[in-house]
């Protein structure tokens, strides 16, 4: 069975409720919501519906490339990220990897399911997640093809020195580097995307659904080589993101405004957030994503207890017991609007007293 955040409809249908009713802090989506450039995309959309979309996504292709400055065959547009991470092992056939963990959960069966061995390095929570590229090397299996992590680390929101994430791909080569930058709209400036053009080992994965809020459409992306991406391209399905998808992440690329003002905004909320739940005598990892991991005093009941008691009063929390290294008392919260942290916070100063 999967586990991941983002479990309204299933609440909605259990419970009968309204969406206005729920409050989902499991999904790190951006609270500023839909952007009002892409509520009028996708009305624009609408008289385009009886027609194909376009076979290739062209038109994203060609705007993700100018907006990242590489040439477009750089770049492949893709039906969410998660798309991508099924393709990878179907592409580039590792026999061996190695997966940085705790990190998302869908690297695993996409991997086995290519009959790759998978091996784990996994970042400790008594070390607040702190990444060491050089232990990662020493103890990288024989026989290894490809390293995969995520930079800002999920779910644990820490960022990675992208100057260490260079170094560590170079050293690695030939092998390849996978990098998931699902969140790294967030924390722009640890992206490696300035690096990519000089690094041919590497790979990045991007997802739109986040930063953007716009989950419900999966638009995603690879970034790497030409070579790389004429191989995804070679075994990717024609026709993978709708017009609507098409239309509202081309607007999501021009919106410059909201881009900046997200960035403005999410760090003051995440640091306000961060400091009130240590008041509360919760222990919070540092990070510098949407979502922050904490880990809850002993003696409190666990995560699991938690989310299902948080769920009668129509909030949604992530139990992160499903994480490799995780047990019981990690729970990952998402940032939203400065009421509805209140709101989850009067909560939990009422279960935590």
């Amino acid at each position: 069975m999967r586990t991941h955040g983002g479990g309204v409809l299933k609440l909605l249908q259990q419970q009968g409720k309204s969406r206005e009713e729920l409050l989902d802090f499991s999904a790190s989506i951006n609270p500023l919501g839909l952007p009002a450039s892409v509520k009028q995309a996708l009305a624009e959309s609408l008289p385009l519906l009886s027609d194909y979309p376009e076979i290739d996504a062209a038109s994203l292709r060609q705007d993700l490339a100018d907006y990242h400055q590489l040439p477009v065959d750089m770049v492949l547009p893709a039906n969410g990220s998660t798309s991508l991470i099924y393709l990878l092992p179907r592409v580039l056939q590792p026999q061996r990897a190695l997966l940085v963990a705790p990190c998302f959960g869908e690297y695993r069966p996409a991997l086995e399911q290519q009959n790759c061995l998978v091996d784990e390095y996994l970042l400790r929570a008594e070390d607040d997640f702190s990444f060491d590229p050089c232990q990662l090397l020493r103890q990288l299996p024989p026989q290894t093809d490809l390293v995969w992590l995520a930079n800002p680390g999920n779910p644990d929101g820490r960022g990675i020195d992208p100057q260490w994430l260079i170094q560590l791909a170079e050293t690695l080569a030939p092998k390849r580097l996978v990098v998931d930058e699902a969140f790294v709209d967030f924390c722009p400036q640890l992206s490696l995307v300035p690096q990519l053009e000089k690094i041919p080992n590497l790979l990045l994965l991007r997802s739109m659904t986040k930063f953007y809020a716009i989950p419900g459409l999966r638009v995603g992306y690879l970034l790497a080589s030409a070579e790389l991406v004429s191989q995804f391209y070679r075994l990717s399905e024609p026709w993978a993101l709708s017009t609507p998808a098409i239309l509202a992440a081309c607007a999501c690329v021009a919106d410059a405004d909201y881009r900046q003002q997200s960035l403005q905004l999410i760090p003051q909320l995440r640091e306000d957030f961060i400091y009130k739940l240590q008041q509360l005598g919760l222990y919070v990892y540092p990070s510098v994503a949407n979502y922050i991991l904490l880990r809850l005093p002993d003696g409190l009941a666990s995560a699991e207890h938690l989310v299902a008691d948080l769920a009668k009063e129509n909030i949604l929390l992530r139990s992160c017991s499903s994480f490799s290294g995780l047990g019981p008392s990690f729970v990952r919260l998402a940032i939203r609007t400065a009421s509805e942290n209140t709101r989850l916070l009067d909560l939990l100063t009422k279960k935590i007293a």
